[in-house]
């Protein structure tokens, strides 16, 4: 019985991390419940703010934090509700990853990194994002965290378009940058 008990249990936790609901949970009706469609992607207010479009991976929105302290991306999956990576599908979380670690390391050959700060922290917005953030020996924070260290300055134009441009470089015909 209790081998049975540790099966049922694990074939559960599979089914969830595949992206099934629970019969037990009060599961409402959702768009992305029917087969083939998703909702509409909504940025965080709070992101649509501080950050500037850069363009589209698969999976994640790519934004540039407009502090020209340091080149700070954030990743964004485009998926409604989610705070957390393991709400993510399987799939997902592996595109998560993917995209993470393809943009870190573009990042870190193309702005002459020291180091990469990836995160997802979510303590002040709460929709899924990756902060990626090049560092270097002799920027604004080093060697303490950048939240919160200095305050932000904004990029000019011409300072958003270089990175554009730099980007336009390095990134795959899996990316399309948006106008922005």
């Amino acid at each position: 019985m209790v081998r049975r008990e540790a099966g049922d249990v694990r074939r559960y936790a599979a089914v969830l991390s595949l992206g099934a609901r629970s019969l037990g949970m009060s599961a409402k009706l959702k768009i992305d419940d029917l087969a083939g469609v998703r909702a509409v992607f909504a940025l965080d207010p709070r992101l649509q703010q501080d950050t500037l479009p850069i363009g589209d991976f698969p999976l994640c929105r790519l934004l540039l934090s407009n502090d020209s302290n340091y080149p700070w991306f954030i990743l964004v999956p485009r998926r409604d509700d989610i705070s957390e990576i393991f709400q993510l599908d399987v799939a997902d979380q592996l595109q998560l990853w993917q995209e993470t670690t393809a943009l870190a390391e573009l990042l870190k050959d193309s702005f002459d990194a020291d180091k990469l700060n990836v995160a997802a922290l979510g303590n002040v917005v709460s929709q899924l994002h990756m902060h990626v953030i090049v560092r270097k020996r002799e920027d604004a924070a080093w060697p303490a965290p950048v939240w919160g260290k200095h305050p932000a300055k904004p990029y000019s134009a011409e300072q958003v378009a270089v990175i554009r441009e730099r980007l336009r470089l390095v990134l795959t015909d899996d990316f399309t940058f948006v106008e922005g």
